[in-house]
């Protein structure tokens, strides 16, 4: 994978600050070797990637049943989480400080960050848990899109070690946290994903996504849409979205005269995961729906660009994925000389012939 570096001086010298206080917190921590009572999971990431933790979160209950688990999200998908592996308790993230004085009332016996992001590291050093285990800073200090981690601990004894984040899925990026701790380990290559609820039969849409790379053509999803409407595989579509995605939605919309395309932006995101997991097959691009589709057991087809499947593909047996590598691909997402072919890539042709065999098969 081609090495892509952010141009970034201010985040840099933040990295540095962050180990330098990382390092005076492990200094003045002691350890301990009792069983942590209270554990809280800090995560302040994307949907996708706090809902492919799941199954690492189902092994920390069956390690420790008897402690109280708590998470600390960002608020707005504490709730939706929750229908995916329910906490003990919750700390819905609004502010730095508000939720630092959360984190200190919490007195946590662990806190575990399976992300990399500063802000993590900085709320766990700054805390006043007895002990935290995670990839706290990026030791290259490279600012890359993508990097090795090494598993830093204070205040309990478990093995450092170095995740690959370019060569492991979302779901996988806690794993050495999960060797560390002596945790149950998972296997996402044969992954059965029981459906949540039976299907309603319609399809889902989502075509919005941070970054415009990883949007696929408003007209194609027109042109999907009436296929799978003409042909009576569904009966509607339904468009779901953000605020922001109205505009999308309705370019979409406008393609086609069917009035069973039904724009559903807005929505909350609660309402979105109701529609989302009765659908009778779901299409997006790279993006915390997709991945809320495949975890619901829901059949669901990835548009895949520029990251890579084997990163942030959508999990399951009943997934799948489209995706064309170019010798870019694995880009920083933000901008491209190519004018984002590797979404462009797809056709039409191909992601109707999957559905069919989604579908039919």
């Amino acid at each position: 994978m081609k090495d892509i570096k952010i141009n970034n001086r201010s985040k840099i010298l933040l990295m540095y600050l962050t180990w330098f206080f990382w390092k005076i917190r492990q200094a003045f921590t002691h350890l301990s070797d009792k069983e942590p009572k209270r554990i809280c999971v800090l995560y302040l990431s994307g949907l996708g990637d706090i809902v492919c933790d799941t199954m690492f979160f189902e092994t920390l209950r069956e390690k420790w049943p008897q402690a109280k688990l708590s998470a600390c999200f960002p608020a707005a998908f504490c709730e939706v989480q929750k229908e995916f592996f329910a906490f003990d308790h919750y700390i819905p993230h609004r502010s730095f400080w508000l939720t630092l004085k959360r984190l200190w009332s919490l007195q946590a016996d662990l806190i575990i960050l399976p992300g990399w992001l500063m802000r993590n590291s900085l709320l766990a050093i700054f805390s006043n848990a007895k002990a935290f285990i995670g990839y706290v800073n990026d030791l290259s200090f490279s600012n890359s899109y993508l990097n090795s981690y090494t598993l830093e601990l204070a205040g309990i004894q478990a093995k450092r070690c170095v995740q690959d984040m370019r060569n492991c899925h979302l779901s996988q990026r806690p794993m050495a946290i999960s060797v560390a701790l002596g945790l149950g380990t998972y296997d996402i290559e044969n992954l059965e994903i029981p459906r949540m609820k039976e299907d309603l039969n319609h399809a889902v849409f989502h075509a919005g996504a941070r970054f415009e790379g990883r949007r696929y053509s408003e007209e194609s999803f027109a042109e999907i849409a009436e296929y799978l409407l003409d042909q009576g595989l569904v009966n509607t579509v339904y468009l779901v979205g953000a605020n922001e995605d109205r505009e999308i939605n309705l370019r979409i919309r406008s393609h086609s005269k069917l009035k069973t395309i039904v724009d559903k932006s807005g929505i909350t995101l609660r309402q979105s995961l109701e529609l989302i997991r009765t659908a009778k097959v779901f299409v997006g691009n790279d993006s915390g729906p997709m991945h809320l589709a495949a975890l619901a057991g829901v059949p669901t087809l990835g548009l895949m660009g520029p990251n890579f499947p084997h990163i942030s593909g959508p999990l399951g047996k009943q997934s799948r994925y489209l995706f064309h590598e170019f010798e870019c691909s694995g880009c920083n997402q933000r901008d491209c000389d190519y004018n984002y072919r590797c979404i462009k890539a797809i056709t039409t042709r191909e992601v109707v012939q999957t559905l069919n065999e989604m579908l039919k098969g």
